[in-house]
């Protein structure tokens, strides 16, 4: 995504990496979960037309009642995107080489030189990927493009210090400090990652906290009382990103349920409320806007 201002300093070239260990209910790069490429069906787009029938190999699309459905038979091969021509039909992910990125990447040098933007490893989780990640941050250190690296921190410390720290700087995403509620909600306990937060802050100048405001998920008095008392022994910048549903519609184009159709984006006094308590444990907190 080129031309971003939410991933870091300046105007950034934002690169999502596939594949990610968590599975949160809000996330709005849910194409991103998955390590394959898959595809995204925009059924509004759809003409009915049959081309992705005859070109799929696994028949694996069904057009009945008209609806257009991919079965479990799907290799994900991109057939049926090539030949729609309605555009209804998209891969998300692709395989890409550290050279041939970095050649994408280097058209928008002179944005960052004037902005004093870079490029950001985003994802899914970019150090799921750790050789790649470590290639194309060690490329860009070459031509003294700054970098960021957004991570959920569930990676072994060793691998998320050895990016961390040929990296500019790290955006940290923190979901929840409750470990049952962290579980329930993104798949996968948090241990590691409250662990792995605290070292790498202790190790680099230039860390980040980032917390996705989730109302009736991580917005309760003990969700910010626990948040607060755990980011005080760090002291790390945070920023409140408010909830949005600006992914919602892709469960849907990849034939999943979005768990959150029903839940409100966080008013601004809430926002506040937040913010005031990680500001009295003596944090410095700033809110972001709606994504």
């Amino acid at each position: 995504m080129r031309y971003s201002t939410h991933d870091g300093p300046g105007i950034r070239t934002t690169v999502f990496f596939k594949g990610c260990p968590l599975a949160c209910w809000w996330c709005h790069n849910p194409e991103s979960q998955s390590f394959q490429p898959e595809v995204l069906y925009f059924a509004e787009r759809c003409r009915h037309c049959g081309d992705c029938l005859a070109a799929c190999p696994e028949n694996a699309i069904e057009h009945a009642d008209g609806a257009v459905r991919t079965t479990a038979a799907c290799r994900r091969c991109g057939h049926c995107a090539e030949v729609c021509l309605a555009e209804a039909r998209r891969m998300a992910g692709r395989r890409v080489t550290v050279a041939g990125l970095l050649a994408e990447i280097e058209k928008d040098v002179v944005f960052f030189d004037d902005s004093g933007g870079g490029v950001t490893l985003s994802g899914g989780e970019p150090l799921a990927q750790p050789e790649f990640a470590a290639a194309l941050l060690a490329a860009c250190r070459e031509r003294r493009i700054h970098t960021v690296i957004e991570t959920c921190g569930f990676v072994p410390l060793g691998t998320l210090l050895e990016a961390a720290l040929a990296a500019d700087a790290v955006l940290f995403d923190l979901k929840l400090v409750d470990a049952a509620k962290h579980r329930l909600h993104t798949g996968a306990p948090n241990a590691a990652i409250l662990r792995n937060l605290a070292e790498l802050a202790a190790r680099h100048p230039a860390v980040s906290v980032r917390i996705p405001v989730v109302p009736g998920i991580n917005d309760s008095e003990a969700d910010v009382h626990q948040f607060a008392q755990y980011l005080a022994g760090i002291q790390t910048p945070v920023e409140l990103l408010p909830y949005h549903h600006t992914g919602a519609a892709k469960y849907a184009r990849l034939g999943r349920t979005y768990r959150l159709d029903a839940t409100r984006q966080p008013a601004a006094a809430d926002l506040a409320r937040f913010a005031d308590a990680l500001a009295r444990a003596g944090l410095t907190v700033t809110i972001g806007d709606a994504q």
